[in-house]
């Protein structure tokens, strides 16, 4: 199937979704952005995470502009956009200039053996980063590895020592992850708890209210196709059907 053709059905499906039912239940929440990289080509990079940096301030202008803008640490209350950044690319610094310059609050979440490494954050850029007013700094595992596939011990080596690691980097305690590639289960939420986490992230489509688990919050994927219109799109829930 070409792309046109997908990219058709999907707006076919998103206008149903949403027009027969999305908009006529309580869209009241917290819609949570997921970016990844910012200019850079990546060379597994199929789907387009890697974004146009210019694209990205125009969405934080939007975003700044039309939405309240919510510190995804703190409890949820009415509308609002949360940032998130995953990974830990080095163009993630560029990213950051945009959202100091615009006062606009933000979450990365770092995978730690990629620090230091070619194309990441250094441990330097990490612990600038962790300095700044608007950042906050979590775990997004120590590996990259799917949690929800390793067992017991597995998970906890990945969960303490991403934890660890980026604690001696920022002198802070890490509190929140983004699961790496939306992959987590019940094992996973018990060694959470376990140790320390008191927030964690998904790649499940959603809004996050008060209600929601904080173990388990919604975000949706921003990519360099969307423009300004697509990003509109999903901040209403157009298309969390898939």
């Amino acid at each position: 199937m070409n792309t046109i053709l997908k990219n058709s059905i999907k707006e076919l499906l998103g206008y149903t979704y949403f027009n027969l039912y999305k908009k006529y239940i309580n869209n009241i929440g917290n819609k949570t952005l997921i970016y990844h990289a910012f200019g850079t080509k990546l060379k597994h990079d199929t789907y387009g995470i890697s974004m146009d940096i210019n694209r990205f301030k125009s969405h934080m202008i939007y975003v700044k502009d039309n939405h309240h803008i919510h510190d995804l640490t703190k409890p949820f209350a009415g509308n609002s956009i949360s940032i998130t950044i995953d990974d830990g690319y080095k163009d993630t610094l560029d990213a950051v200039d945009i959202l100091q310059n615009l006062k606009i609050p933000f979450t990365l979440f770092i995978t730690s053996d990629f620090i230091d490494k070619d194309s990441f954050l250094s441990t330097n850029d990490v612990r600038d980063i962790s300095l700044l007013k608007y950042s906050n700094i979590g775990s997004h595992g120590k590996s990259h590895s799917k949690l929800g596939f390793l067992d017991h011990v597995q998970q906890r080596r990945e969960l303490i020592e991403s934890k660890t690691f980026i604690e001696s980097i920022i002198k802070s305690k890490v509190r929140s992850i983004a699961f790496p590639h939306g992959s987590y289960n019940s094992t996973t939420l018990s060694c959470l708890k376990e140790l320390g986490y008191n927030l964690a992230v998904t790649s499940k489509k959603g809004f996050n209210t008060r209600n929601t688990d904080r173990y388990s919050l919604y975000r949706s994927e921003i990519i360099n196709s969307d423009n300004t219109k697509q990003l509109k799109k999903k901040i209403e829930g157009y298309y969390d059907f898939y």
